[in-house]
């Protein structure tokens, strides 16, 4: 399957947003995250790193 998990950037490191994300669409000052089973998530921040074949997406908080 082509799920990802999405991490937000932290001063720490990386916290994991949501697993199993098949749909990112930009909304306002951030992005929508859906999942293949119906969860939802809204992530202010832009994309800092996506590494398809490690099927992982990281944002970054907007200042």
């Amino acid at each position: 399957m082509c799920e990802s998990k999405v991490f937000l950037a932290t001063a720490e490191g990386e916290e994991l947003v949501l697993e199993d994300v098949t749909s990112i669409r930009p909304e306002g000052d951030g992005y929508r995250l859906a999942t293949l089973f119906g969860e939802q998530a809204h992530v202010r921040g832009r994309i800092k790193d996506i590494d398809l074949l490690k099927h992982r997406v990281v944002l970054e908080p907007l200042p």
